[in-house]
């Protein structure tokens, strides 16, 4: 079946689209809805949105799978460790709760990680996500690079 002149330019779009959204947290569900949350969050806010960084959103999800293993929640004893040179600063956000809606919505609801959420200088963030029976255990982290 021939393909129209506007489907044929749509192939790449359709083809880029599928491979961000494989390399930013396909693996990961709830991290990506976390992501959409945030993002949300900031375009309510008049922000611009955050790319999803794969370097960030693996040091997240390691930070949400330390405090899953131990059962509660914790920041990163070295909040710079698997972060490459360049960044100018550096924030983290931790939550556990039974979903990632409400998780986020504590973040939302508590100033200083709200303003991690809102801070204008971020310019990407790696989300992770990890369910262990009833709590879901979420690490946000944000660079300025």
């Amino acid at each position: 079946m021939p393909w129209s002149r506007t489907a044929r330019r749509l192939v790449p779009v359709i083809a880029a689209g599928v491979l961000v959204f494989a390399a930013c947290g396909a693996q990961n569900p709830s991290a990506a809805n976390d992501a959409v949350m945030v993002n949300r969050l900031r375009a309510a806010h008049a922000m611009r949105t955050l790319p999803r960084s794969l370097e960030l959103d693996q040091k997240a999800q390691a930070q949400a799978q330390r405090m899953a293993n131990a059962g509660t929640i914790f920041h990163s004893t070295s909040l710079t460790s698997g972060v490459s040179p360049g960044w100018q600063m550096i924030g983290e956000n931790v939550a556990v709760a039974s979903s990632i809606p409400t998780a986020e919505a504590a973040l939302e609801a508590s100033p200083p990680h709200r303003e991690n959420l809102l801070n204008p200088y971020y310019t990407e963030m790696g989300i992770g996500a990890v369910q262990k029976g009833s709590a879901m255990f979420v690490c946000q982290v944000f660079v300025q690079r």
